[in-house]
């Protein structure tokens, strides 16, 4: 099978986070996608929802989509979620499997920064999804960014524009932001009184 692999705090999980699946899907021919929720993100300020609530609310926002899954891979390692270490994992798990890890444009073109960027090219192919405000890579970028070549699928589809932040701080600030999440992951939110009172929100 083809596997994609869509990696983030998700905090909160929202629909841009599933269109981005749906578009991997169908540039790369998967069959499935899995979401994995970062434990402790190396690259970003801790999460606001604990890890538990966003795995639960990752959870909510696939079921019923029997092609989409979440793993909670990460979440349980307890440390720095190092993408290489969850591929190497997950190629342990799934020997006959090809893996896609799929990357807003807005996160790969910093991907040579990345702890082990060749080693996360050797187990996986790249799928870069264009993000709205970063538009779509050329070649050239591809390459600066090292994703050149043939295992990295480009996947121009337009997707919400919806910021993590911004739909925080709108939740803070009382908004409605039903247009921005699956029913299920904001009625999670609202039961738990999530990013209401949380001094991070916004950030």
């Amino acid at each position: 099978m083809r596997i994609g692999i869509l990696g983030g705090t998700f905090d909160p999980v929202h629909l841009g986070h599933l269109a981005a699946a749906r578009a991997a899907m169908e540039c790369a021919h998967l069959d499935r996608v899995v979401l994995i929720p970062t434990g402790v993100p190396p690259h970003r300020r801790r999460a606001v929802a604990d890890p538990e609530q966003r795995v639960a609310m990752s959870r909510l926002a696939v079921e019923g989509q029997e092609d989409l899954d979440v793993s909670d891979i990460e979440v349980r390692r307890g440390d720095v979620s190092y993408t290489a270490d969850t591929l190497r994992e997950l190629e342990r798990r799934l020997p006959d499997d090809e893996l896609f890890l799929i990357l807003g444009w807005d996160a790969a073109r910093l991907f040579s920064t990345w702890h082990s960027p060749e080693e996360v090219r050797r187990l996986a192919s790249i799928v870069v999804v264009s993000r709205p405000g970063s538009g779509s890579p050329d070649a050239v970028a591809l390459e600066a960014a090292g994703l050149g070549g043939k295992r990295t699928i480009v996947c121009a589809r337009p997707t919400p524009d919806i910021s993590g932040s911004e739909l925080r701080r709108a939740i803070a600030e009382g908004r409605p932001v039903s247009n921005q999440l699956p029913a299920a992951v904001a009625d999670f939110i609202a039961k738990n009184g999530l990013y209401g009172h949380n001094r991070q929100v916004g950030c």
